[in-house]
This record gives C-alpha cells, structure tokens and sequence, in this order.
C-alpha cells in the first residue's frame, strides 16, 4: 500500500505493519512471504492474500466480522476509504455537521456491503444499498447480520434493468448516492480471437477475483452513468447530491457533457489515489440553491514514493578526457564501474537523451575498498601458502548467503541530456540497503572513481 494522494483523515496513509498482522492473524500469515531484505509482504496479484488482507484489516481497525466469498470482487480499504472520507468532505461543505441523520443510497453494494458497513461503524450513517447479484445480496444480508448492523443499513434485491427506479422509497429523502459501476465494455471485454491469449483485463488490477457482470457492463461505466443519470432525473427531489467512481480518466468529459444535456445544475469531479491504482470521482446535483463544491486535491511534494532522488550534474569538464559527453557513452562507463562492485543490472529505459537501469547490490563493496584490497591480498597470500579445509569454504559460503539476505540494496539510476554541455545524473533509492544513505555512498564513490578523479 502506498499513500500517496491519499486523503488526510485516511488511517491508511501509514500502511499496516504486515509483521504485527500475520503474527496476530493466522489466515493473514500463511500468505506472508519474507523478502531477501526480512521485509514482511503478500503477492497482491493473489486474490486470496488480498481477500484475507481486507478481511484482517476490517477486523482489526474497525471491529467488522467479514466473510468474502472467493469469486467476487474483493473490496481494497484505502480505496473505498477516500472515497466515503470525499463523499463526507462534500457533505460538510454543502450542509455542516448537525444532529441530522445522514442517510445514503449505494447503487450496486457488493459482496460485503463494503460502504455502508464502513459509513455505519465509522460515521453511524445510514443507508439503503441496491445490489443485483444473489451471491452478493446473500453475502451483505449475512454481514449486516453478522456485526449488527440491521438498524442502520437496508439491503434491497433488484433486477439489472433500472438502478433506482421503483426500488427506493421517494418518500424519503436521501443526502448522496454512491456507486462502483463495472468499469468494462462486456462487449470488447477480454480475447478478440481464439489465438488471442492475452489475459482479460482485472478491476482492480490488485487482486483480480470478481464475477464478470462486477467487472464488465455493455457499454461500458460511460454507458452505465448515463443509464443512471437518467434515472437520477426522476429522483431529484429526493437526492441531493449523486456521485460515482471512475475507472477510466477518459470517461469524465463524455459523463459530464451527457450531465450538462440532462440539467444537472452543478458537478465536481476528484482523484483517488493509492499505489499504483488511480480512480476517479464525479458528483453532481440537480439542486438550485446549493453548487457542488469544487474540493481541493492534496498532493505530497514527492507523490509519497519514498525519500527524493540524488541529483549529480555530469559538466563536459568533469568528463573530460574520458569520451564522448553523450547519455550512451556515461551509461557504459557506470555500468563497468557497477560491475566491478558485483552489482546486478537491468536496463529499463533505453532512448538516446534518456537512458535508465535498475541496480542490485547483494552486498556493500564501495566502502573502504582500499582496506578491502588489502585485507583481500593478505587473505591471497595465507590461502597461497596452507589451502583452506572444504568445510571453510562452505562456512564461507553461508556467511556470504546471510549477508545478502540482510543487505540486498535496490535503487533506480537515470542519465537525461539537459543541454550541450552536460547530463543530469539522477540516482532513487528503491528498497534494502541501508537505504537512501548508501545511494548517496554509491554517489560519493562514483565521483571519486569516474567523474572527479
């Protein structure tokens, strides 16, 4: 998990201690796996590992009994939690916190009731969620059940065909509608041809366990909005502000243009951030007295990736005498000297002005190396006159294994021309090590082998 763009009040901008939970959780633990680094961490590609996350997590930090069935979408907390935290900051600013019932409707609810139940323990909301799928609505009714949640949250069993229509009560009214609408097209969803072995897209691409009609809608989410803003016009009186996610950017200005065209008197869209996986949010309202407040996104300097890059400018007069000034030639001569100190190489960009790899060092072989050398001679010479035992030799071996367990340094090396008479050196600590300090040492020493020397 990663927090970057994640909303101020979500408890999962400091991601959980995977160790504190699979010691604490034995259906947690037999998907942890230690890395090379005894970093402690799950494959989040395994459906089962992060359906056993989430259900850890809800239990954990928010005293909620899940059981997820194996074959449908698996709910990813950060995620649903910026979204409620933003449905919640809209609702400050539209109507400030009073002794009023803040009542909700969730469009298409899911195998857990995942929003309502988080909405109902968090905030004590209330809401009545629609959902399509037997196995879901069968799921939903027994985690209401299961955390006594029935007096906060009704669960109605409706056909695919209308969303809202006939099945919510308009004798109520309503202060926002949620909605995670399937993201796909089901028409160009998946292979185009027998020989197309390409696997079919996952929502979310994390976890990937969902039946199809979750995941994929004729037409796609654009489709399935508009679908739904049209219901929406009918119950305008009831609702005041609609909302939805999005998976795809591109869905915004079709969604928004369809709104201008149905009457909507105001919309605010944002951005969901966590990880790797963006998603998007849309609101609007059909209310004359009161806009959709336009709500500022916060966004970290760096984007919440670690500390920030090492910057070195490689001038024609410190790389003098040594060939060409060019992105190609400088690469060369660091990947010799990385080499040289044992390091593993991988090339992952690989354009004329710009060129990046990523590096592995097992172990610290920049540091004192003029002691190393010796220490290396004097070794050279005992094993010249008495050969070591067998047995030395593999106590040897082990010795070296456990330094590299506990070592392993990972970093990002990138050359970019800047103008004629330079190239900008840029160095990232990814993981291991003793971690940003040894890039910085991995600088100093290639200033002293290569550029300053």
């Amino acid at each position: 998990m990663n927090s970057s763009f994640m909303h101020p009040r979500n408890p999962y901008r400091t991601p959980p201690d995977f160790k504190e939970l699979a010691l604490k959780f034995p259906e947690f633990r037999k998907h942890a796996k230690q890395k090379l680094t005894g970093k402690i961490e799950i494959d989040f590609k395994d459906a089962a590992a992060v359906r056993a996350l989430s259900t850890v997590l809800l239990k954990r930090d928010f005293n909620l009994e899940v059981e997820l069935p194996p074959d449908r979408l698996v709910p990813t907390l950060p995620l649903r939690l910026n979204y409620l935290l933003w449905v919640e900051d809209l609702l400050q600013e539209v109507n400030p916190a009073t002794e009023k019932i803040v009542h909700g409707i969730d469009i298409g609810t899911g195998a857990c009731c995942i929003y309502p139940i988080l909405a109902a323990r968090m905030k004590g909301w209330h809401f009545t969620a629609t959902e399509t799928d037997e196995t879901n609505y069968k799921c939903s009714l027994e985690t209401l059940e299961r955390n006594c949640l029935q007096n906060h949250v009704t669960v109605i069993k409706v056909t695919a065909e209308t969303m809202l229509n006939g099945n919510i009560d308009t004798s109520h009214k309503y202060d926002f509608t949620m909605c995670n609408p399937p993201f796909f097209d089901s028409d160009s969803f998946g292979p185009k041809s027998r020989s197309d072995k390409r696997p079919l897209p996952m929502c979310p691409k994390l976890g990937g366990s969902a039946s199809s009609t979750e995941i994929a809608v004729k037409g796609g989410e654009v489709k399935f909005i508009e679908n739904l803003i049209k219901e929406c016009q009918e119950l305008k009186s009831c609702v005041r502000i609609f909302t939805t996610m999005l998976g795809h950017k591109s869905s915004l200005a079709p969604i928004i243009a369809f709104l201008k065209e149905a009457g909507a008197s105001s919309w605010s869209e944002t951005e969901f951030c966590q990880g790797r996986t963006t998603r998007w949010g849309l609101a609007w309202t059909f209310f004359d007295n009161f806009k959709v407040p336009k709500l500022p996104l916060i966004r970290p300097k760096n984007n919440g990736k670690g500390p920030p890059p090492l910057n070195y400018i490689i001038s024609a007069e410190r790389w003098s005498n040594k060939g060409d000034l060019t992105v190609a030639c400088i690469l060369m001569k660091i990947i010799e000297l990385f080499n040289s100190l044992k390091m593993e190489i991988r090339k992952i960009k690989d354009k004329k002005d710009k060129k990046a790899i990523e590096f592995i060092a097992r172990e610290n072989t920049w540091s004192n190396q003029r002691r190393k050398q010796r220490e290396g001679k004097r070794n050279a010479d005992k094993v010249c006159e008495q050969p070591e035992p067998k047995k030395a030799k593999v106590d040897e071996h082990l010795l070296d294994t456990q330094k590299d367990l506990t070592f392993c340094l990972k970093g990002l090396l990138l050359l970019e021309e800047t103008d004629t008479d330079s190239i900008k050196l840029q160095m990232q600590w990814i993981e291991g090590g003793s971690g940003r300090e040894s890039i910085n040492q991995i600088l100093q020493y290639m200033k002293n082998h290569l550029f300053e020397k």
